[in-house]
């Protein structure tokens, strides 16, 4: 059976967002950025999270120096899938179709998003008007 990807809750995603933000950070980095963002973490609260981050392989860390240099291990692209993935796993039976037609009939898109998902909707279907006229 394959191993299942480990999960990342949102306190350990807001720390991986400064580090893709930053591109590395230290602990001492990282909480300022977060308390500036109105988180009021102390400092063995980042080092925590940055510390199961690591056990997960989800980041890695320079040891070389006094202080930690911590690097993210994965792109914020594949967080981004991986929690979509189980989004539409858990909340609608492995459908992405539902939740499509909620975000759709939920939040109003502007006219270009609007024409870019009637492009791709019309690609999957194959009524793309350019691919017709010749």
């Amino acid at each position: 059976m394959a191993k299942r990807p480990p999960t990342i809750p949102d306190s350990e995603l807001d720390v991986l967002k400064v580090l893709w933000d930053r591109g590395q950070a230290t602990v001492r980095q990282a909480l300022e950025t977060l308390r500036a963002a109105g988180r009021q973490w102390s400092y063995a609260t980042v080092a925590t999270l940055l510390d199961r981050l690591e056990s997960k392989g989800l980041v890695t860390s320079d040891r070389s120096d006094l202080a930690f240099v911590y690097r993210p291990a994965i792109s914020s692209q594949e967080v981004r899938q991986r929690r979509l993935s189980n989004l539409v796993d858990k909340l609608y039976q492995g459908e992405p179709g539902l939740l499509v037609l909620h975000l759709l009939k939920s939040h109003p898109l502007d006219a270009g998003q609007a024409k870019e998902v009637r492009a791709v909707l019309d690609e999957m279907i194959g009524a793309n008007p350019r691919k017709k006229a010749k």
